[in-house]
This record gives C-alpha cells, structure tokens and sequence, in this order.
C-alpha cells in the first residue's frame, strides 16, 4: 500500500490539525537503527554523524514518520561534571553514568551552571540537530525530567534519601538543573530559530514506582511548569513529552502544568504501557496529541502476527484521541528487535490507521 504524504508532511499535518492520509508512526528507535544499519551501539551514542545517519536510513528503510534527534535516558550527569561510558559492551543499549558529579551536599553548594554550549552531551545533540536542520527538519533539544536530570547526578538513591533526609538540597539542585535547561534552550533557539526547533522532555525517575505523586508535586512540579512556560514565551511550540513507565499519579500535574500554559503549543504525550491511553486522552485529548504505548519488550519477544495484533488494538483505541494520535511504543524500540516487527507497525498503521 502507497503512502500518499511523505513523513515529513504527515508529522506536519498532525501537529496543525490539518487531515492526513493516515497516523503517523514514530518507533522510537535509537539503538535498533544503529544495529539495523550495522554500525555499532556506541558509535551510534558517541558520533553525530553516525547518529543521524542511522536514524534516517532506518526510517527510510521502514517508511516511518518520525525524525532524528539526539537523546538517551542517562542524561544529566555527564552535563554537571559527572562522567559516562557509551554503550560498546555486551548487552549495552545505551550511555550510563560511571561517575556522578555529587557526592556530598556541598557539591550542590559548589556546582557552577555548566556552559550550555560545551556542556556534556549538548555539543553531539547539536551536531545531530544541524543535519536535522539542512534538510528541513525539526532540531530537537532535550529539556524537562529534573527527578531525572538529578538522579543522574547524584544517584537515583542517593538522591531518593536526600528527598527525605535532605529536601533542601535537592531543590537546590533542581534549579540549578534548569536553569541550565533554559541556557540550553537559549542556545538552540538563537541558533535556529524557535519555530525550527521541537524539545524533548523524558522522565523516567519520576516513575511512581520510584517517587510518589507528592514528591513529584513537590520537587519537580514547579519546574516543569516554569520550563513549559520558557521555552513555549521563547516561540517553540511543539514538545515531545515522554514520562516513562507508571506515571499514573502523576497525570494531575502534568494537566495541571499544561493547564498553566494555557494549553498553547502542542505537546505529543508518550507514556510507558502501564498508563491506559483512555486516562492519556480523557486528561490531555482536548488539546494535545497522544502518542501510542504498544509495550516496547514485545516487539522483540513475539511474532509478527502479534504485534501487528498490539498495535491494532492500541489504533483502535488512540485513534479516539479527538487532537490526533501517533502509533508508537511506549519507550524505545529494543535494539535487538526483529526488522519485521518494526515493520508490523507499518502494516497496522496502513490497514488499521487510515483515514479516508
């Protein structure tokens, strides 16, 4: 079956809600582009260059929607000091941190703003965002997820007992964290210009398997709604937001953080599978797109017949989002999934997605 839109003007029409052909398809896929396209996990993670280029021929393989950028859950530690290895070990999926940059609480009182332009992982999601660019595509930059960005930093334990222990000196460091944030927006929106650019926003410490829905209200709430209203004044209007596995007590403040905005802009929600996609629509589907959440360890462990079947049903129901919807998994494609599998959301999305 022909598309009749390429991805590009598909992704476009979703997000202005203008009609489309059929949903789009965004598998989420980092490390399968790099293992598809034969290059090596870490040299995926370490080099720009070959970052964007699987990423592109991986869709152009595929016939999927979606666009390169830069990012891995990781992030954080590196960007304040800390230190990190890329992923060319047996079993590596992705960067991870080898040493976190806080150790003491005096280490907060210490750290400086890192330089947005130098600091860790930002040069490599810029070289990567410049290729983007030259061929008419968004340059993303990754923002938000400050439980996260903090986590990496000291050690998600470290910095779970410090929110009991030590509250203060974790919102030190949570400030710290975005004020640097909004340096990086900075950089990119006078590099490009707002209207080229789309941020990313992933979390998953913020986990309620991790933290509670009042921790979360209480440490990272107040960010996320000052960083939204940031980078939506600066002119950038599109969000790819990704709060990864069981988010369901935190949904309130993530309606309550769009509703501070105004609904302006336009936020892509991806949760993980355990948040139902009718909570995601009933919360955000007034005005946001909703972002499938087909579960991500499936596309490597089951049939093809399967997963065209899991994507199916989570069509059927996403399709009901009244703003839109993309057919995705609900964290990243496994990199060692079977190339017919990703190839399943094609099928589903074709048969199953059109809409005329």
């Amino acid at each position: 079956m022909k598309d009749r839109l390429s991805g590009g003007e598909r992704m476009f029409g979703l997000l202005t809600g203008q009609k489309i052909d059929r949903i789009p398809v965004s598998p989420f896929a980092e490390g399968y582009a790099a293992k598809v396209c034969g290059a090596s996990i870490g040299d995926f993670y370490s080099n720009a260059k070959t970052n964007f280029w699987c990423q592109l021929m991986a869709a152009d393989m595929h016939g999927y929607d979606s666009s390169p950028f830069y990012g891995y859950a990781s992030v954080g530690a590196w960007e304040f000091g800390g230190k990190i290895e890329f992923p060319y070990g047996v079993g590596h999926g992705a960067p991870y941190v080898t040493k976190h940059p806080i150790e003491t609480p005096e280490d907060v009182d210490r750290m400086e703003i890192p330089n947005p332009k130098t600091a860790g992982a930002v040069p490599l999601t810029m070289d990567v965002a410049k290729m983007c660019n030259s061929l008419g595509m968004p340059a993303v930059f990754q923002i938000g997820g400050f439980i996260t960005y903090c986590g990496n930093a000291m050690g998600p334990a470290k910095m779970l007992l410090w929110m009991i222990r030590k509250p203060d000196v974790v919102h030190k460091m949570i400030a710290k964290i975005e004020e640097f944030q909004k340096g990086v927006v900075d950089y990119f929106v006078n590099t490009f210009g707002a209207d080229k650019c789309m941020a990313f926003s992933g979390g998953a410490t913020e986990s309620n398997k991790l933290i509670s829905p009042k921790q979360f209200e209480a440490f990272s709430l107040p960010h996320e709604i000052s960083m939204s209203r940031y980078i939506l004044d600066k002119g950038v209007h599109i969000v790819l937001a990704h709060p990864c596995a069981d988010q369901n007590g935190n949904l309130p403040f993530y309606k309550k953080m769009r509703e501070s905005c105004g609904w302006k802009g336009k936020y892509v929600w991806n949760f993980g599978p355990e948040t139902p996609l009718e909570k995601q629509i009933e919360t955000f589907g007034a005005h946001d797109v909703i972002g499938g959440n087909v579960d991500p360890p499936s596309f490597q462990v089951k049939t093809f017949d399967e997963v065209v079947a899991l994507c199916k049903d989570n069509i059927e129901r996403g399709m009901k989002n009244p703003s839109g919807y993309v057919l995705m998994p609900g964290c990243e494609m496994p990199p060692l999934t079977p190339p017919i599998n990703v190839h399943a959301m094609m099928v589903a999305a074709r048969k199953f997605g059109a809409y005329e």
